[in-house]
Parts: structure tokens; C-alpha cells; sequence
């Protein structure tokens, strides 16, 4: 079965509140939720199940080359009713197809009015149509004839030459615009706003969202001169020259790179004007989402916006693509991730999973889209993680997804309205990870790897959010080598163990400020009970090199020095990636998980007990009193049934379990399970699971 991106490609070819204390999610407090500002309860909050259809029509399939004869037939096929009511009688929602791929919009007309057409029949069938736009191509040679002015509107380098969007290294006919450039903007507004009130769409995907890595980064003067004026506003003439040892940032210019200074080599980035562009860059795709948002919210609210912006795959995306997670995705409902990742264990005992896109998602509300069609712990790992079925293929369904998606339509109730519970937080800190990525961000997989294979339920925490953490409902927060922390995040923390939370601490974190200035004092020294002043060692030589555990008001605080990797660290290679081979638990996991309980006064929110390749996720759903507890087999092509698998679910104090009932695909009817309440957890045994399955603690 190939996958959604290789079809695309290739169409042408052939065929309440409650006791819990928290009122969003996990651990904020009441008041502004991570994702803030969020559009008002939309469709997608019943779910989503979307499949299609090719996004690429024919012009562009003509133009790429290497199609099939017979393309035209294909491409009319795919948006045809007969493909449209077979996708709805195998229960699929929202259809997805083309809308406008960059030739310009006259050029594009016949095939935008066919979608228009389309979307016709996808309603009368009482689905919602999901239409394609693309981000970040310009076919030159057809909109510079139709636009002359649009030669001016690409992104250009350093040496004046077009920035292309590259693929197979055949389509130099693709340039990427300048998103700094308000009249590209206005032009793409025209694109939105034809689908939403000529289509009448109901889901914008916005595809290729992201830019390219340096050196190929805009020069132009739009972005030169923006840049400029994004430091003026952003700091007053005294902290410029703080930042810059001086206040006139009129000749400040983009970074220059060249042989001898090569981008793809940096690993720690410490020159503020490399810093500063960087954020830029994010601030100015982030601007551009947000005036394509809210344009689609003054004519209709409930249209549903996405990028294909990648998942949590171990890039440095800020530095590499110019996207960060925390302007992009509190402006969206939906995220794509084509890394095709397919979540498996391995026998080196690494556990390769997408859940970390996923929680990130749940963060801010959104529903991730992966390709899971063709592997059925995939599936199993979205609707356990996603709590929903995301993106379920293409025509045609394979019978593992016609299988979930029946599944989770007889069983919706389980996943609508829940919220992740989360023992602990891991903290991701933007600048400690864009600054010094292959330490902050393989520390963040290690931590984040030993609790998902320790099956203790987290959840990822951001900058904007740290302040808003909560020790009601979640116990720890765990800084993993989080470098660059301010002078206000240092005082949350502090905050949040003086109320009882549990902080882990590893390696570097606190020693540097947000500029990754290092402090005279590391700034987590007095939490962790370490006072030993800097003199003339480096604040780096100061960390301490063994265990410490202290008592700071109700609260308690676990250093570990580093988390090890297990084995020899591989190469680093260009652009620093943190791919597949390193998700393993670190050597010493151990230590971490122990860490945590003992912070947490072993008041975890469940424990599960089971070989290495299950997974766990905890949900609940307050206003009707019950505890979700989802399991998926990662090796279930080699061990398709795991039996005898021990739970202990925490209920709310004062309340004791009133049942227990197992869900599972392969069955119509759940079945009640015997349980145990041990103080204020429900203990219970599920004799066997294969691939998934539900148990509902109901109080």
C-alpha cells in the first residue's frame, strides 16, 4: 500500500470542572489554555476522518512530466461520485481534493471550478470537503504571465537568484514566494477566499508550509528591511544595544555564509544576529498564517485551517524551516507529519513511535494527520494518542482502516471530549533547543523515551506555558538540559515547587539565560541545593556531577547530572537530525522514572504493567465521570497477543470505581472486567489484548 504523499505524486500514473482542579487538559490553570487564542467549538471537535482523492491536478501532473497517458481520466476519477460515495459508505467525513497548486489563478481556473463542482457532491452526501492550497510554490512560468509584477514577490539569496522549491531535483520550475511580501500575501487572500465562498470549503489544507534552510533564505529587501524593522520594534535602543553592543540596526543584513562558514555545520548558535533571524523567520510565516486565519474567521468560523508543517521527527525546525510550533499551531486546528515514521519495536529495544506529534497536537488542540493507513499500530497508536482517526488513506481504504474507522464510529463517545491526563510535563524550551539541538533536543527524546516506555503519562510543555503549570493535576515537571531559561521562567518553577510541585532537572539547565548568555549564577542552583558561587571556572564546569535530591517548601527537586545515551552517539552530520536511531531509553532510565515517582510522592496517575513494546495514554472525560485507559502493541507482527497486563487507574479522592469495561475492534460489545480499588486507584487485570484496546474506569 503506498502512502498519501507517494500516491499524490503518482496519480497519474494509474489508479466540567471537577476535584481534578484543572479546567484544560492537564495542568494549566484556569484561564487561557495553551493554544490560545482557539476558534469557537467546531465540527472538528466530534473528530475527523478525511481521505481522498489526489490533491494534484492536472496542470501540474502535465508540467512535473512522467505521467501516464490516460492522466486526465485518472485525475476526473479520483473527484468523481463514485469514488466520493465509496470513501462515504466505508464511513469516511471529509473528502479531500485539489483546489490551487501556484500556476496563478487564471491559469488554474477550469480545474478550481471542477473542485467547485465537486464540493457540490461531497455535501449533498453530507460531508465536508477538504481543498488543497499551496504554501510556498510559484510556478513562475505561467503566474509571472499572468501577474508581471510577480518576479518581485519570490524569495530571493543572498546573490539576487530565485530560491526554488525543490523536488527530485526536476521541478526548478517551482519558486518559493516572499511571505514578507504583502501583495503575495493579497494575491494568496484571493486563493482563500475563492474557497471559502465559492467552494464553500470546510477545510483548508495548506501545503509545503515551511522555507528553506540557510543559505537558501530570502534576502530580498523586503525581509532585509523587515528584519530591521522587527528588532526596532521588538527591543527599545537600550536593549539593542544590549543584545548587539549597540543601538542602530539600520545596516544589520541577514546572515552570509560561505565555504569557509557553512550553515549546515553549526551546532551551537550563539551570534545574536543568527538568533534574532531565525525568530524572525518564524514571527514572519506565523504573520502570514494568521492573515489568512483571520480572514477565513470573518466570513466563516468553522472552516477548519491546517499546515502541513511536520511533527515532533527530530528536526530543528525553527533554524531549518523558519516554523515554530507555538505561533503555527494556536492559529490552526490541524497539522500534517509526512515523515511515514511507521511505529514499530525494535530488538535493540528501540521503541519508534509518532507520539510526541501527537501530544504536541493535543496541546494546542489540534489533530495530527500521519500516513497510518497501511499499519495497523499506527492506526491503533493515532486513535490511542490522536483520539481520532486523522488522515485515513486514499482510495482504496485498506480493510485495517475500514476496520478502525468502524471501530471508532460505533464507539465515539469513548474519544470526543477528552482531555489528556498527565502525571508529568516535559519542558521544551524554543531557545535551549534552536541554540544547542543536539543537547537540549536529544535530552527531551531521552527524558521523553524513558517515560513513554515507562508508560508514565506526560504531556510537552512550552515557554508561554510554563508560568500557568499547575501542581493540582500535574505532579513533575522535568527540565531535560533546558539551557536558556529567563528570569520569569526561573521564577514559575520556583513558584510551582513552593506549591508542591516535583521538578527533575538534567544536565545544563538554568545555566543560561534566554539569549544563551551564561549566568554568574546557574539559575536553578538555590531549587536544586547547590550554592557554590562562580569565580573564575565557567558556569559550565560548575554543574554538579552526581544525584541530588533536596525538599523546597512542599515541593521536591531531583537533579540528575546527564541522561546517558546508551551506546555511541552517531556522527553528527549535517543539520543535526535526531532520526530513528536514537529512540532508545537512555542508559539510565532508571534513574529518571525513579526520579519521578519519588517526586511525584508516588502519586502517579497510573501504572501500567506490560513488556517493553506496549504503550499506554490516560484520558479522561470529567463530565462523565470515567477514566480512559488506551494500550497499543508495537510488535504485534511478531507478538500478536500480550496477556495478563496489570493497571492501577487513580480515581478522584472520595470517589471509588463503579465499573470497569474493556473495548477492543474485534468485538461489538465490551465486556466488564473484575477490579480491585486500592485506596483511591482501581486495580484490574486484562487478560489478553493483540494489536488495541480500551479499558473505561467509570466512578
Amino acid at each position: 500500500m503506498i502512502n498519501r504523499r507517494e500516491f499524490i505524486e503518482g496519480v497519474a500514473g494509474g489508479i466540567a470542572m471537577t476535584r481534578w482542579g484543572a479546567a484544560a487538559s492537564y495542568a494549566l490553570d484556569a484561564g487561557a489554555a495553551a493554544g490560545e487564542p482557539q476558534p469557537q467549538k467546531s465540527w472538528i471537535d466530534n473528530g475527523l476522518i478525511d481521505a481522498g482523492g489526489s490533491h494534484e491536478p492536472l496542470i501540474f501532473v502535465t508540467r512535473r512530466g512522467g505521467q501516464s497517458v490516460d492522466a486526465r481520466r485518472m485525475i476526473e476519477y479520483q473527484q468523481s461520485e463514485e469514488v466520493i460515495r465509496q470513501l462515504h459508505d466505508q464511513g469516511v467525513e471529509v473528502f479531500h481534493t485539489h483546489l490551487y497548486k501556484g500556476f496563478g489563478m487564471a491559469t488554474e481556473k477550469s480545474e478550481m471550478e471542477d473542485t467547485v463542482r465537486t464540493a457540490q457532491i461531497v455535501h449533498r452526501l453530507g460531508m465536508k470537503i477538504d481543498t488543497y492550497i499551496q504554501w510556498s510554490s510559484m510556478m513562475y512560468e505561467t503566474f509571472f504571465a499572468e501577474e508581471p509584477r510577480a518576479s518581485g514577490w519570490v524569495q530571493r539569496d543572498a546573490s539576487g537568484q530565485p530560491i526554488m522549491l525543490w523536488y527530485a531535483y526536476q521541478q526548478s520550475f517551482r519558486y518559493i514566494p516572499c511571505f514578507s511580501n504583502q501583495e503575495y500575501l493579497d494575491y494568496l487572500k484571493k486563493v482563500v477566499q475563492f474557497a471559502v465562498e465559492e467552494v464553500k470549503t470546510d477545510f483548508i489544507h495548506f501545503d509545503n508550509f515551511g522555507q528553506d534552510a540557510e543559505p537558501y533564505s530570502c534576502h530580498c529587501d523586503n525581509c532585509r528591511n523587515g528584519f530591521r524593522a522587527y528588532l526596532r520594534t521588538r527591543y527599545s535602543p537600550e536593549q539593542r544595544k544590549d543584545r548587539f553592543g549597540f543601538e542602530n540596526v539600520d545596516y544589520v543584513n541577514p546572515p552570509l555564509w560561505n565555504t569557509q562558514n557553512p550553515p549546515d555545520q553549526l551546532d551551537i548558535i550563539e551570534d545574536p544576529g543568527i538568533q534574532e533571524w531565525i525568530d524572525f523567520r518564524c514571527q514572519t510565516l506565523a504573520n502570514a498564517l494568521n492573515q489568512m486565519v483571520d480572514l477565513i474567521r470573518a466570513s466563516r468560523r468553522d472552516v477548519v485551517v491546517e499546515v502541513n508543517c511536520g511533527g515532533i521527527t527530530g528536526d530543528n525546525t525553527p533554524w531549518t524551516r523558519g516554523t515554530d510550533r507555538a505561533r503555527i499551531l494556536k492559529l490552526t486546528r490541524s497539522f500534517w507529519d509526512e515523515s511515514d515514521q511507521h511505529p514499530e519495536y525494535l530488538p535493540d529495544g528501540r521503541l519508534i513511535t509518532a507520539i510526541r506529534t501527537y501530544k504536541a497536537a493535543r496541546v494546542y488542540r489540534n489533530v495530527a494527520l500521519l500516513n497510518t493507513s497501511d499499519n495497523e499500530s499506527a492506526i491503533a497508536e493515532c486513535l490511542a494518542f490522536n483520539q481520532t482517526i486523522g488522515f485515513a488513506g486514499v482510495i482504496p481504504l485498506t480493510s485495517e482502516m475500514v476496520k478502525y474507522i468502524s471501530f471508532y464510529r460505533r464507539n465515539r463517545d469513548l474519544y470526543v471530549g477528552s482531555s489528556d491526563v498527565a502525571s508529568a510535563a516535559v519542558f521544551r524550551s524554543y531557545p535551549s533547543i534552536t541554540y544547542h539541538f543536539s543537547k537540549a533536543a536529544l535530552s527531551a527524546i531521552l527524558a521523553e523515551q524513558a517515560l513513554i516506555q515507562a508508560r508514565i503519562p506526560f504531556t510537552l510543555i512550552l515557554d508561554e506555558d510554563l508560568s500557568r503549570l499547575s501542581p493540582v493535576s500535574c505532579k513533575v515537571l522535568i527540565l531535560p538540559d533546558s539551557e536558556c531559561m529567563s528570569d520569569e521562567q526561573l521564577v514559575a518553577v520556583g513558584k510551582y515547587v513552593e506549591a508542591g510541585g516535583g521538578l527533575i532537572v538534567t544536565g545544563r539547565a538554568g545555566l543560561y539565560d534566554s539569549w544563551r548568555r551564561s549566568r554568574v549564577i546557574p539559575g536553578l542552583a538555590e531549587l536544586v541545593g547547590w550554592h557554590a558561587a562562580r569565580t573564575t571556572q565557567s558556569t559550565q564546569q560548575l554543574a554538579p556531577d552526581s544525584l541530588i535530591r533536596n525538599e523546597v517548601g512542599r515541593g521536591r527537586v531531583a537533579y540528575i547530572p546527564e541522561l546517558v545515551f546508551e551506546g555511541p552517539l552517531p556522527a553528527f552530520d549535517v543539520y543535526f537530525t535526531i532520526g530513528t536511531n536514537f529512540l532508545k531509553r537512555p542508559k539510565n532510565w532508571e534513574e529518571l522514572v525513579d526520579a519521578v515517582d519519588w517526586a511525584a510522592r508516588s502519586d502517579l496517575a497510573m501504572r501500567v504493567t506490560g513488556p517493553d513494546f506496549l504503550g499506554a495514554n490516560l484520558v479522561e472525560q470529567p463530565e462523565r465521570r470515567r477514566r480512559l485507559i488506551h494500550l497499543v502493541n508495537y510488535n504485534a507482527s511478531k507478538t500478536p497477543l500480550i496477556e495478563n497486563i496489570e493497571i492501577r487507574c487513580r480515581v478522584p479522592q472520595g470517589y471509588s470505581a463503579r465499573n470497569v469495561s474493556l473495548y477492543w475492534p474485534a468485538s461489538e460489545n465490551p465486556v466488564r472486567l473484575q477490579f480491585q480499588m486500592q485506596g483511591t486507584e482501581a486495580a484490574f487485570s486484562i487478560p489478553k489484548m493483540s494489536s488495541y484496546c480500551i479499558a473505561v474506569v467509570n466512578w
